[in-house]
């Protein structure tokens, strides 16, 4: 029986390093967010850190060229809105030669992704079987074109698995509904030496079968315990990993790695999701990962992970979850949350902060309490949250606790910040219906933040034109390095102005 991780299996880490060297422990770049930081602060950021791989979900060219010689393997793919195209070889070989060879001498690919959770319930109503011949012409394209090393996958969540509260790692499968289709593509994984990637979100598990908080982690705190053959689970990583690994042996592709293509713990909007949840996780995940010890069907095998996720998106679709809003170890600004050690070898600090933000004013919209009309304040609260982010008012989430009245502000101040707040004389972004005021006093309330927005020179412009959503369902915007240039100069000449109004006023009153 495999012994339960503990601060032990650090002596080991060393050789790891040597003998482990094709793992990593990478992270997810998502870019579903109103705050963006530029390519080339968050390519900075991932250098300061040491992270050497990156799963990034947005393909446009300013994403891309801001990895130029950066040493960083990038991973991504395509969406499932776009399959059926690549059902045809010669659009196979577009995508090859405008995503791939065109960018290969500025940086490196580890794999692509074919689609996005096709075969579950939770992320869609419709399941897109057509990922699986589209992931078998994208790879026979890569062989073709000398790219046999990029291996294509399709990233897939635990919901493919007939996973219970109780079920044991040798009793599951595949789901019946898709059975025969995940055999065909997990024995193609096999042949092509090509990985099944798979995201494990530990606090989702354990909310929707009931089970102990601390089963969650890995430091064997958990009273929760599911005893299978000769192995024992005490958390839900190493439970779902080996399920995963008895379903690939049963579909005859036993030998299949397993590619971890996203887990971590949010920090807000979720029972159980908080900071120190999340610092908690990672304290005792990314040393067991470091350390090579495998899991109880799979010892001392070397596990690739993509951390889920770089920073908050407070535009990812309620759909998923109002959690999903905060995975990031990042806040939008590019300053960490908690302790994390990326390397896994269990240091206690805080990871560097991104470098040249710059912030609008210290400027916040609040509302100015007039209830003449309750029907009006309700619906101006309804549309600032339809525009920006209100998760942190539901239920358990850091704002929950304000009164209806801060609420309000928090709402507003959302929408304001969203706009890119407005000019100090007109004041147009805060007016809300005759409700809003701009306040220079942080209405922040112990746990509960209220932002400021950042300046992004991609958002920079009122009226900029923005290309057509991507294959990663974003937003791009087609702008050269040096209309960058150009928009972050009339940014900086336009906070300067913004904050001389404001020292201007704060004389004259």
């Amino acid at each position: 029986m495999k012994k339960p991780y503990s601060s032990s299996s650090f002596l080991i880490l060393g050789l790891c390093m040597v003998s482990c060297a094709d793992a990593f422990i990478g992270i997810n770049w998502g870019r579903l967010s109103s705050q963006r930081l530029i390519p080339s602060m968050v390519v900075d950021l991932l250098l300061q850190n040491g992270i050497t791989d990156v799963r990034i979900f947005q393909q446009v060219s300013n994403v891309l060229e801001a990895f130029y010689n950066s040493g960083i393997n990038a991973t991504f793919g395509l969406s499932n809105s776009v399959l059926d195209n690549y059902l045809n070889p010669s659009t196979v070989q577009w995508w090859i030669d405008n995503k791939i060879i065109k960018y290969d001498n500025i940086m490196k690919f580890r794999y692509v992704t074919i689609g996005n959770n096709p075969f579950s319930p939770m992320f869609s109503d419709k399941m897109y079987f057509n990922s699986i011949p589209a992931l078998k012409n994208l790879q026979k394209g890569l062989n073709a074109n000398g790219k046999r090393d990029i291996k294509a996958t399709i990233p897939h969540y635990t919901d493919v698995l007939t996973v219970t509260a109780t079920s044991k790692p040798s009793e599951v499968d595949f789901r019946p509904d898709i059975k025969e289709a995940m055999v065909d593509y997990v024995r193609f994984l096999g042949e092509e030496e090509a990985p099944f990637m798979l995201a494990i979100f530990p606090i989702d598990y354990i909310n929707s079968n009931g089970l102990d908080i601390d089963f969650g982690f890995m430091d064997n705190k958990s009273k929760h315990k599911i005893k299978d053959i000769n192995a024992t689970y005490t958390n839900v990583f190493e439970l779902l990993y080996d399920s995963l690994h008895w379903a690939l042996n049963k579909a005859g592709a036993g030998k299949v790695k397993i590619l971890i293509g996203g887990i971590g713990w949010p920090t807000d909007s979720y029972p159980g999701a908080s900071v120190e949840n999340a610092q908690r996780f990672y304290k005792s995940f990314l040393p067991f990962i470091a350390s090579g010890v495998g899991t109880p069907m799979r010892p001392n095998e070397s596990i690739e992970v993509f951390l889920n996720t770089l920073s908050d998106e407070n535009q990812m679709p309620l759909k998923m979850g109002l959690y999903h809003r905060h995975w990031g170890i990042y806040k939008f600004n590019g300053e960490p949350k908690y302790k994390i050690d990326f390397s896994g070898k269990g240091g206690g600090e805080y990871p560097s902060i991104a470098k040249g933000v710059i912030h609008m004013p210290n400027r916040w919209c609040v509302f100015n309490k007039k209830f003449d009309d309750p029907t009006l304040v309700q619906s101006m609260k309804d549309m600032a949250c339809n525009v920006s982010d209100c998760s942190s008012l539901d239920g358990g989430g850091s704002c929950s606790k304000l009164s209806y009245e801060d609420k309000i502000s928090y709402a507003f101040n959302g929408y304001f910040q969203t706009k890119g707040q407005a000019s100090q004389t007109t004041n147009e972004k805060c007016d809300l219906g005759g409700l809003g005021v701009v306040v220079s006093e942080d209405p922040s309330d112990g746990t509960c933040e209220f932002p400021v927005e950042i300046l992004s020179a991609e958002y920079a412009i009122e009226g900029a034109t923005f290309g057509s959503v991507d294959s990663g369902g974003e937003r791009s915007v087609h702008a050269g390095g040096w209309a960058s240039a150009l928009v972050l100069l009339i940014l900086l000449i336009r906070i300067l102005l913004q904050f001389k109004q404001q020292e201007y006023s704060l004389t004259t009153t």
